[in-house]
This record gives structure tokens, sequence and C-alpha cells, in this order.
């Protein structure tokens, strides 16, 4: 399952959208001081603590779990898993350019 498939409005939005406002206030409030390395780590906190579950599910029922699951989030518990998550800037800086040479085709 690709990122683009449920991801997308989450991260364009910055959670506003489907999360509940518990996690979107924390989000907000740790966005405006750290910038975007907050969101990447929210990000990963949400599917390491959904990954038990997707990993014996199939295609399609990954991407309706994934799509349900904005209103089973625990944002306390997300939070406090993003916080956990050593995600510096230099590893930002190297996926991006990783993804824009795969994404331009080398």
């Amino acid at each position: 399952v690709h990122v683009s498939m449920f991801a997308v409005t989450w991260l364009v939005t910055l959670y506003v959208r489907e999360f509940p406002f518990d996690l979107v206030a924390r989000v907000w409030d740790c966005f405006l001081v750290e910038g975007w390395k907050v969101v990447y780590r929210v990000m990963l906190s949400l599917l390491e603590h959904a990954s038990k579950d997707i990993l014996g599910l199939q295609f399609e029922e990954i991407l309706h779990y994934l799509r349900a699951l904005p209103s089973k989030v625990n944002g306390q518990a997300i939070m406090a898993g993003s916080l956990k998550i050593a995600l510096k800037r230099k590893h930002i800086q190297k996926y991006a350019i990783e993804w824009r040479q795969n994404a331009g085709g080398g």
C-alpha cells in the first residue's frame, strides 16, 4: 500500500480533517514550534500503533483500516509515541532527496 493512498489528506490538512481534536491541537502546537518534523513523527507513530493490526490484513482491508483509523485513534498515545521517535531533519532531507530521485525516474 503506497502512502499516497491514505495519507495525503492527513498531511495536506495537518490532520485537521479526519482526526480527533485533542490530537489535532497537540500536533498544531508542536508544528508551530518544531515545523514539519512533528507531522512526520505523528505519521510514523500512527503507523507504528496500527502495525500489529495491519500486518495480518489483505490489501483492500489495509486501505479500509487506514481510512477508518482516524476515528479510533487515542491522541495522547499517538503524541507520546511520536515524541519517542528520533527523527532528525537530516533524515527528512535524506528521504526527501531519495523520493525526488525515485519519483523523477532517477
